[in-house]
């Protein structure tokens, strides 16, 4: 009879249980793999389950599309369809599912950096898709469109979806793009080279020879470092006054209109943004801004993160905004990328002015109404700007 220590004959029974266990898995995974099988854990079970009961559907349509339509197929074009017919189903026009090359533009517009004919244009309260900017140097430029003019087609499709005629325009540098354009009544169609575009989305001057102008034209990447170092030229100059043009800013990123928001205004809330959920965040300004007396200019292509900047400043008491009631979009989208380069973008918080006045579709009211000048006259809006800081 062997004596063995009872701590060394306890690690031999544990020894020889895990060698049991070790071997029966080896032949239950054995018997699984030959079968086919494969071990999931129950969370895994029921989620797999619940797909497969909620798709099953559409799986058999799809395969049987692919097995019994008459001509070829592309797997690829239909399942693209069907995630932006899913999208498109919420029936807001600002949220939209991006194939690769679709994302890939939209990073570029938003950077200041893209390929396309070298104009911004925005939706009139008419549905018509209107330019608004014609940047210098660019394809369109060089072929004579101007702001006004209203875009009707793109090689000859009809766009009444901003964003798809954006996604239209864009495209390989050197290829033609065909644009027709309505300009007084009468339309032109124009062969345009699609070309490398890059402006910087911020414009200073003086004006009357002792005022300041700053014009942001977008909220972009950069827009809120390039809006800093042009405050900073201005109050250097020691200029009487700024006006601040937001005038067909379409928005873009939220942070920089923070951002200009918060060199503009003394410590204050700039906005805060309300979820599905009820949770709600606040932006808010320090102590550190601007000692130059402003106006800000405003019309009906005032949007988005252009709008947040407008809110501030009239809720918390700062310049006059002076032009005509903004566009109203109240709303953020956040962006979703996948494995394969496509996102979706997707409207997930509304934003609201400090004083919790919602602003999505409805605007935000001037402080002084002036319509703008038509027939090439002298600007109106910014002369009344002009005379309120002169008056200052």
């Amino acid at each position: 009879m062997i004596k063995i220590q009872r701590k060394k004959f306890i690690l031999l029974i544990l020894g020889v249980v895990v060698a049991t266990l070790l071997a029966v898995s080896a032949v239950f995974f054995a018997v699984t793999g030959a079968c086919g099988l494969v071990l999931v854990g129950q969370d895994d079970y029921e989620t797999m389950s619940e797909i497969s009961e909620k798709y099953v559907k559409l799986y058999h349509l799809q395969k049987t599309v692919n097995e019994q339509f008459l001509w070829e197929t592309d797997e690829e074009e239909q399942m693209d369809a069907l995630y932006k017919a899913l999208v498109d189903s919420l029936g807001d026009k600002y949220s939209q599912y991006m194939n690769e090359e679709e994302y890939e533009n939209w990073n570029n517009y938003l950077d200041g950096t893209f390929t396309g004919v070298g104009i911004t244009f925005s939706e009139n309260s008419s549905g018509e898709l209107v330019i608004v900017r014609v940047l210098r140097g660019g394809p369109a430029a060089a072929a004579g469109l101007k702001a006004g003019d209203v875009l009707l087609k793109a090689d000859g499709v009809a766009y009444d979806d901003s964003e798809e005629m954006a996604s239209h325009l864009r495209g390989e540098e050197g290829s033609q793009v065909e644009v027709t354009y309505r300009r007084k009544g009468r339309e032109k169609t124009v062969s345009l080279v699609r070309a490398q575009v890059e402006e910087p989305s911020v414009y200073s001057s003086i004006i009357d020879r002792e005022y300041g102008y700053i014009r942001i034209t977008a909220f972009e990447k950069t827009t809120a470092e390039q809006f800093k170092t042009e405050l900073a030229d201005m109050e250097r100059k020691n200029v009487k006054g700024l006006i601040v043009d937001l005038r067909d800013n379409p928005g873009g990123y939220m942070d920089q209109g923070i951002e200009v928001a918060d060199m503009l205004l003394p410590e204050c809330t700039i906005t805060h943004t309300e979820d599905k959920q009820g949770k709600k965040e606040y932006y808010n300004s320090d102590e550190n801004c601007t000692r130059l007396e402003y106006t800000v200019l405003i019309n009906g292509n005032t949007a988005s993160a252009a709008e947040i900047v407008a809110a501030a400043i009239k809720d918390n008491h700062g310049g006059k905004l002076v032009g005509t009631k903004t566009f109203g979009k109240g709303i953020i989208q956040g962006a979703m990328e996948f494995n394969d380069h496509t996102a979706l973008k997707l409207t997930i918080m509304q934003y609201l002015s400090p004083e919790g006045n919602p602003i999505n579709g409805i605007g935000i009211k001037p402080d002084y109404r002036v319509k703008a000048s038509a027939g090439g006259r002298a600007d109106a809006q910014l002369e009344k700007a002009l005379k309120l800081l002169k008056q200052s």
